[in-house]
């Protein structure tokens, strides 16, 4: 299959492939004329790439982790090794489970300040009424609850 097949099947683009190929992570034939032809699996391969790299893992990560690249890896695992794929996953949930941390806390001092800010708010904004809106309640920071622009700073990155 040729690259914009490819592309087509796997939902993404022709410019991601040609990355995941500079980066060594996808290997297609080459034929005479210098177009890229790729195999069946290279839809796998594909898929796994974008869930990986979704998942929080770099390029990096998944070249140490190449010879898995063809398996399932949302069903049973076949890697002759599996000990590198164990130490990146155990690395990558680490990190992600400290960013859920900090989120957390970030979201917990913009509640604080929100209440604070409407304890001392001489004319109260009315609340919105949930049942106005069943299933979804105002949430900090969302359309429908009042906010302060200066109070609901957003941190840098």
């Amino acid at each position: 299959m040729r690259i914009g097949e490819l592309a087509h099947a796997t939902g993404t683009t022709t410019r991601a492939l040609r990355y995941y190929e500079e980066q060594g992570l996808l290997r297609p034939d080459r034929s005479t004329n210098g177009y890229r032809s790729y195999d069946d699996d290279a839809v796998r391969v594909v898929e796994n790439i974008r869930l990986l790299l979704a998942a929080g893992l770099t390029t990096d990560d998944l070249r140490l982790v190449d010879g898995c690249l063809r398996d399932e890896l949302t069903g049973d695992h076949v890697c002759d090794d599996a000990t590198p794929k164990i130490e990146i996953f155990e690395q990558r949930l680490s990190l992600l489970q400290q960013r859920i941390n900090d989120l957390v806390e970030i979201r917990d001092q913009l509640l604080d300040r929100l209440a604070d800010l409407r304890k001392f708010q001489p004319n109260p904004v009315a609340q919105p009424d949930p049942a106005a809106h069943p299933g979804h309640a105002a949430q900090p920071g969302s359309a429908d609850a009042p906010h302060c622009p200066s109070a609901m700073a957003r941190p840098r990155r």
